[in-house]
């Protein structure tokens, strides 16, 4: 148990550690780039003093060592302010956009995790066959398909020549509004369905992989000899030594999940779905600095606590790991 709480001390420092390279690199990266966010509303009739109020307003007048300390408080606190241009508070349009991620990933997650523990399981235990053959290729060829090609292609088949789906979108114009009734709303899902396809064709072929390598290391134990004579059908066999294949699995999950909320930027795009990607794309477009800063933020920090997550929880379902 001390082991184990050193070591969760030394994670959560390397994390701490990490973030604030993120942040530094962040405000560095915003502090560099061309353009300023008074731009946009300055015409030919704002004089200068009009400029200078609007900056000190928004804090840009302020020493850079001042911006940097209130912007590192500001994160740690997720008081990411107001946005400069919806004049909304950032808080707020984070969580809504984080929602609406969520609600095309965590669909793609299930049935991903589902249907590629399956095919995974069964192309290990059927090793050298056909099968094994078709799904190991397949697995590949779209694992290293680029996400907005295939997105791209599935929009011009799917919606705009065969028209069987929408081709961008939550919901229809004058659908439902809230998370619940969407949820329930046989138009959000005729919306998700092609967005949610093209993140499943490329997250599935990473359980395929790592259960089929997992079952062929686990088709040779002794235990499922055991199994064998016990006079147990092939069938429940199956099932046992997939249970003990799924120890790998269960920590990529973790892993998936992150890799899946930071790299659906451009199908959040492609499919016009108002999501933490495509609000950072916007507001990086508009100079948006706290909004733009608070969607990296929120998108690394996912990200790391999902890795941590997985760190441990390999250490608490496989006993043969250890912390001294």
């Amino acid at each position: 148990m001390a082991g184990f709480r050193r070591y969760l001390i030394r994670r959560l420092l390397l994390l701490g550690f990490v973030l604030w390279c993120i942040l530094t690199i962040m405000f560095a990266l915003f502090q560099l780039l061309p353009g300023d966010p008074t731009s946009m509303f300055v015409d030919s009739n704002f004089s200068q003093e009009m400029i200078e109020r609007q900056k000190q307003l928004w804090g840009l007048a302020d020493p850079v060592w001042l911006q940097y300390l209130r912007y590192l408080r500001n994160m740690l606190l997720f008081d990411f302010g107001q946005s400069f241009f919806q004049n909304e508070p950032v808080r707020e349009i984070m969580v809504d956009k984080m929602v609406n991620t969520t609600l095309m990933i965590v669909p793609a997650l299930i049935v991903s995790v589902i249907a590629g523990t399956i095919v995974g399981a069964v192309a290990g235990w059927r090793r050298g066959g056909p099968f094994e053959r078709l799904t190991v290729g397949t697995s590949l060829f779209l694992h290293s398909a680029p996400s907005f090609v295939v997105g791209i292609l599935a929009l011009m088949v799917f919606s705009y020549q065969l028209q069987w789906l929408p081709p961008g979108g939550m919901v229809s114009l004058g659908g439902p509004e809230s998370a619940w009734e969407m949820l329930v709303s046989r138009d959000f899902w005729t919306h998700l369905a092609l967005p949610c396809l093209v993140l499943v064709s490329r997250e599935i072929t990473g359980p395929i992989l790592l259960l089929r390598s997992s079952m062929l290391e686990v088709k040779g134990s002794d235990f499922l000899d055991i199994l064998r004579a016990k006079g147990l059908p092939e069938r429940a066999i199956v099932v046992h030594a997939t249970r003990n294949a799924l120890l790998p699995l269960v920590t990529y999950i973790a892993v998936m999940t992150a890799m899946l909320f930071q790299g659906q930027v451009l199908l959040e795009i492609i499919f016009s779905w108002p999501g933490v990607g495509r609000e950072l794309v916007q507001a990086l477009n508009d100079l948006d600095y706290p909004v733009a800063q608070a969607a990296l933020y929120v998108m690394a920090l996912v990200t790391l606590l999902l890795n941590l997550v997985a760190d441990l929880l390999y250490g608490v379902i496989d006993p043969r790991v250890t912390y001294e």
